[in-house]
């Protein structure tokens, strides 16, 4: 029987990240981006108490009334604010396109940027309009460029600081630039702000939110306490704009584990923050150790990863597209992902995750300059 799928799928398909990780068998991983660290004990303990405590049931759609406050405290939102617990930011961030993208509506891409971004707004029926964010000016973004791409069917604009893939915090003085433009528009605002406090500055990065009102953060716990796997994430904003995508989720999951809700609501209390802190100089020392291999090994012009935990690698000078560099690295048993998945500024780069443990870094490393100095030598 010939199956005709949907027009929607006609463009999705597997992601050059998911082309290269299901390819990456017995290789030591620099490449997907998930924290190989142990659930916080505080997390693991409340969820403990739960099941032995009664039966688990569904949870209100929009997710446990304490969960939802604690988000909204965590956030440092204003009244009139309300949140929504999904499976995940990504479903946060499907619930909320769903919502707000009609037909011929643009919004507006970070390039490089998270892959998802560009398919669900397509798959919504909107148009991608992609920023480019080029390393020559260190992964930021540029007011002008974003003002010239406005115009009455801009729907919305998508944020992502810190950044998958390029680990950079975009400044301050940009964020206010942006809100103002913003603002003159009047443009809905998303901030992906799922690394939020993954960052190597001591200050953590500020939100548009704290600029722009209308604006929807996107969030979760999945990158911050080492939990990709219980699938809590979350949309937050003004109430007028989260209404909807409660609906949607409705429809989407019903609601988010309840089990998983409880360990959330665990992790946003000062010891389940502790342990973020403890996370987050765990990977302060995986980014040194990287940095200190750049510094060692490399002779090519890097940008230091502020925030998340990923490091853009420059790997253009080997003449090859950086998926099939990727490709080739798999033989060295290493795996990264090519810049390429992320847009065209993320092409002729590698983007490597430390989220690691320490002894898998240093291996990882070892077999990717192994990798890199064989491609190198193919080049004479």
């Amino acid at each position: 029987m010939e199956v005709t799928f949907a027009s929607r799928m006609n463009s999705v398909g597997l992601s050059m990240i998911r082309q290269i990780m299901q390819k990456a068998h017995n290789c030591t991983n620099l490449g997907i981006g998930e924290p190989q660290f142990l659930t916080p004990a505080v997390a693991r303990q409340a969820a403990q108490k739960f099941i032995e405590g009664g039966p688990v049931l569904y949870t209100p759609n929009a997710g446990i009334e304490k969960l939802r406050e604690a988000i909204i405290k965590y956030h440092g939102c204003p009244p009139g604010y309300s949140a929504c617990v999904t499976n995940g930011s990504q479903e946060a961030l499907f619930d909320l396109l769903f919502s707000i993208v009609d037909g011929g509506d643009e919004v507006l891409l970070p390039d490089p940027g998270y892959p998802a971004y560009t398919t669900i707004v397509e798959m919504a029926g909107g148009t991608p309009v992609t920023y480019p964010l080029p390393a020559e000016s260190g992964f930021q973004l540029d007011i002008c460029n974003i003002k010239s791409l406005l115009n009455k069917k801009t729907k919305a604009i998508i944020v992502n600081s810190p950044s998958n893939p390029t680990g950079q915090v975009l400044t301050d003085t940009s964020l206010v630039e942006l809100s103002a433009l913003l603002e003159e528009h009047r443009i809905i605002a998303i901030s992906d702000e799922i690394y939020s406090e993954l960052y190597y500055n001591g200050k953590r990065p500020l939100s548009l939110s704290q600029h722009y009102p209308n604006t929807i953060i996107l969030s979760g716990i999945s990158k911050m306490a080492s939990m990709t796997g219980w699938r809590i994430g979350w949309a937050c904003g003004p109430e007028k704009l989260l209404s909807k995508v409660v609906v949607m989720h409705q429809y989407t999951s019903s609601c988010a584990s309840s089990l998983a809700q409880q360990a959330a609501i665990a992790v946003l209390t000062p010891e389940g923050m502790s342990a973020v802190a403890r996370r987050r100089q765990l990977l302060t020392e995986n980014r040194d150790r990287v940095v200190e291999w750049v510094v060692t090994n490399w002779n090519h012009h890097t940008h230091e990863p502020q925030g998340a935990f990923y490091f853009m690698l420059p790997v253009s000078y080997l003449g090859r597209p950086s998926l099939e560099v990727a490709s080739e690295l798999l033989k060295d048993q290493v795996a990264t992902i090519p810049g390429g998945a992320f847009g065209s500024q993320g092409e002729g780069f590698l983007r490597i995750s430390f989220a690691t443990n320490p002894e898998e870094l240093r291996l990882g490393l070892r077999r990717l300059k192994r990798g890199l100095d064989r491609l190198q030598s193919n080049l004479s």
